[in-house]
């Protein structure tokens, strides 16, 4: 005898609200039990944040030797990299909370994941140009540099905005000179502007010059000394040709907001922070060092808006405390369970097969008292 399969005419309102419902809770199911995963390039990123955090060590004790305090009420996490709010050198206004942010040596590894996604590798030459606003972040960028072997030609400005390296006697550049001197890197600037306004020591005082003067003699680098923005420009660029030599460049480094760097005031925002692959037409038109190396299609990581950029990487703001190396999603990730999303689909594929496709959708919903919807029930062989 054959055995007689039936279904209703229609399917239920009940069991279409139940699937709804079960198929939803199957997507959050999905959202919710996310895995962690490492990622990419992680030993190097390891590596990189582990000597900033050395190096910012190494900063902390020579600030300490030369009896400088930490001011644990702006430097909570005693890094010893956040400076005064004025000092005779202080060229431009700073936010307290984007130094705080910079302080953090997992930035190291963001920088590696910057440059790794430019296609910069060992042996690759790489231009660098920064002050001493972000001393935190300039650590970070050299650390980066050395553990992907690359070969950076690096441009300073000695001045700083406010709670940057500001202190005279421990500028950006006498930082920088420690930490190749004690061999945390082996390369530093090879020539160094005032800094200030358009780069051009616009805003210091004459006290403010004379130490700044005073610094890069004792630290026996060229000063950059072109008297107007646009001689600023071909001045630093004719540096970074000359030492490249036959090598091309793969990559720019900017680190803060430098005028000659990033353009005048428009150009400040032309750039997104992080990596920059491609600009606009009109931002092309911005004269700026990012700009003349966009041209070239170098790609330029812009290292602005510091809790931007933390963000984006899963860093946190104004730590109070030192992370400790490898916190971040720069580090780990997490995606949703590939077997977790297979396992739900085969669920909901399955449940419309029984609820839909078979006579058990309209029993069990009958048997809870659900309401017929399509009439008698209609046969099937």
């Amino acid at each position: 005898m054959k055995r007689l399969y039936w279904r209703p005419r229609q399917v239920s309102q009940s069991i279409i609200v139940f699937m709804a419902l079960f198929s939803l809770a199957g997507l959050a199911s999905v959202e919710y039990f996310r895995v962690e995963v490492p990622q990419s390039d992680i030993d190097k990123k390891i590596q990189a944040a582990e000597l900033a955090s050395e190096m910012m060590e190494a900063i902390r004790d020579e600030r300490l030797h030369l009896g400088l305090d930490v001011n644990t009420t702006v430097d909570p996490a005693r890094t010893g990299i956040i400076g005064a709010l004025m000092t005779p050198v202080t060229t431009l206004s700073g936010r307290l909370g984007a130094k705080q942010t910079a302080t953090n040596p997992n930035m190291a590894a963001v920088v590696v994941d910057m440059l790794t996604k430019a296609g910069v590798g060992q042996g690759d030459l790489v231009a660098v140009g920064y002050s001493g606003s972000f001393p935190g972040m300039n650590v970070s960028v050299l650390a980066a540099l050395k553990i992907l072997g690359a070969r950076p030609i690096i441009l300073a400005s000695a001045g700083s905005s406010q709670w940057g390296a500001n202190e005279p006697i421990l500028l950006w550049i006498d930082m920088e000179k420690m930490l190749f001197e004690e061999n945390y890197v082996p390369f530093r600037s090879i020539a160094c502007s005032y800094g200030g306004y358009e780069d051009l020591g616009i805003g210091l005082g004459d006290e403010g010059r004379r130490l700044i003067r005073k610094a890069i003699t004792r630290n026996e680098l060229e000063v950059l000394k072109a008297d107007d923005f646009g001689a600023a420009i071909e001045e630093r660029m004719k540096v970074y040709r000359l030492q490249a030599g036959s090598q091309d460049y793969k990559a720019y480094i900017n680190v803060g907001g430098g005028a000659v760097s990033v353009g005048k005031t428009i150009g400040k925002r032309a750039y997104k922070p992080g990596l920059n692959r491609s600009a606009s037409r009109r931002v092309l038109e911005i004269d700026s060092i990012m700009t003349r190396f966009m041209r070239q299609d170098i790609p330029v990581i812009h290292l602005v808006e510091m809790d931007q950029i933390a963000m984006m990487y899963g860093m946190p703001l104004k730590p109070q405390q030192q992370p400790a190396v490898g916190e971040g999603g720069v580090f780990k990730q997490t995606r949703r369970s590939r077997i977790w999303m297979a396992t739900v689909l085969i669920a909901i594929l399955g449940s419309l097969r029984i609820f839909v496709l078979t006579d058990f959708g309209h029993r069990f919903m009958k048997g809870r008292g659900s309401r017929k919807t399509g009439g008698q029930p209609e046969p099937m062989v």
